[in-house]
């Protein structure tokens, strides 16, 4: 028969700091590596849980949404993808012509840059193709806002809104309020009906007008009408005046 030892007894506590020693040590839970494994993989069991709801919120936000609308969303981000590629290749061949040594090309490059830029200052009055959205009916600043963010967008180079008797040229401090009889544009009030007018290229220009949700519902919904006119001369003669030095 197989001898079996007595447990081992602890000798006792020499002082009260040893016996409160042995009982905190006693009483703290002891983490073993099984218990580690089993807390991570809880945790990452719980990431994986909140990651699968996010994904299924976003896929049944799609599955709802209209077709005409995923497709209008689709054919936007296609479009925005086109113009950013045409414009990295642009600026790369500009790098190419600077860093090629041509003084000719280097100056015309300079010349297209300051031109540009004066534009977008408004700085510089501009004709060429693109759109004039006349609006009749209710108006406000949030909705022509919203317009105007999706025109930019849409890859608009210069935008000028007027009514009968004022234009005003917008730029990137531009602002709008509502008034009494219509909008107020970066301190001038224009009355309703309002035109604006936008350089750009029609075939981009016109969806961002028309988008779901867009300018047109939303005016047309208040009563209102849009009617978009597409021009090879759209003609934009309001400037912001440069500041005096």
């Amino acid at each position: 028969m197989g001898s079996h030892s007595a447990p081992r007894r602890a000798r006792p506590a020499r002082t009260g700091e040893e016996a409160r020693f042995r009982l905190k040590r006693t009483l703290s839970p002891q983490r073993s590596g099984t218990q580690v494994v089993i807390t991570v993989l809880f945790v990452a069991l719980g990431f994986t849980l909140t990651a699968a709801i996010a994904d299924s919120e976003s896929e049944s936000i799609l599955a709802n949404a209209r077709q005409s609308d995923l497709v209008s969303l689709l054919d936007d981000l296609a479009q925005r993808e086109a113009r950013l590629e045409a414009e990295n290749t642009r600026l790369e061949d500009a790098r190419e012509t600077l860093l090629g040594g041509d003084e000719y090309s280097a100056l015309n490059e300079a010349k297209r840059r300051a031109d540009a830029l004066g534009v977008l200052a408004g700085s510089e009055t501009i004709i060429g193709t693109g759109i004039e959205v006349s609006i009749s009916g209710n108006l406000t600043a949030s909705t022509l806002i919203d317009a105007i963010q999706e025109l930019r967008d849409a890859g608009a180079t210069a935008i000028q809104i007027s009514d009968r008797g004022l234009a005003v040229r917008l730029v990137a401090n531009s602002w709008f309020a509502d008034s009494t009889s219509g909008i107020t544009v970066t301190g001038t009030a224009l009355q309703v009906p309002i035109k604006i007018s936008v350089i750009g290229d029609p075939s981009v220009l016109v969806p961002a007008i028309e988008i779901p949700g867009g300018l047109v519902d939303t005016v047309g919904s208040g009563g209102g009408e849009v009617v978009i006119t597409e021009s090879e001369n759209v003609d934009i003669s309001a400037i912001v005046p440069l500041p005096k030095s």
